[in-house]
């Protein structure tokens, strides 16, 4: 009996997991419900997180040994802040609601998006 729950239980997050994927990018202009809301945002989270690892290696490739140390340190204290920084956002708009993953994955997508800005500033 316990393995049939931890089956199921693992299946019903790969599905919501991969609810996020299936959503077009006209479902999300219209989602009509928070879940559609909240896998669009997980969405956009997740095509900027992807974003930003192809530039942040990009950028790493190319720049001169001597400042790949300082763009490590500088690129971890951004990771260290980013997530704390959003649940705290969340919790302040919808703590313990539906909307609250929705406002955690909107704010990761935001800031990441503003961390790439910064960091093809660093290719100039």
């Amino acid at each position: 009996m316990k393995v049939t729950y931890i089956l199921l239980g693992s299946a019903f997050l790969i599905i919501s997991h991969s609810a996020a994927w299936s959503l077009s990018d006209q479902e999300c202009d219209y989602a009509g419900n928070q879940s559609q809301m909240n896998a669009c945002a997980e969405r956009d989270f997740e095509t900027a997180d992807r974003e930003l690892n192809l530039t942040y290696k990009q950028l790493m490739s190319s720049i001169p040994e001597t400042k790949k140390k300082e763009l490590q340190k500088e690129q971890r204290a951004w990771l260290i802040t980013r997530d704390p920084k959003c649940r705290e956002e969340a919790n302040d708009e919808a703590e313990g609601g539906s909307m609250w993953a929705m406002l955690y994955q909107s704010c990761r997508a935001t800031a990441t998006q503003s961390r790439i800005k910064i960091l093809k500033q660093w290719e100039k």
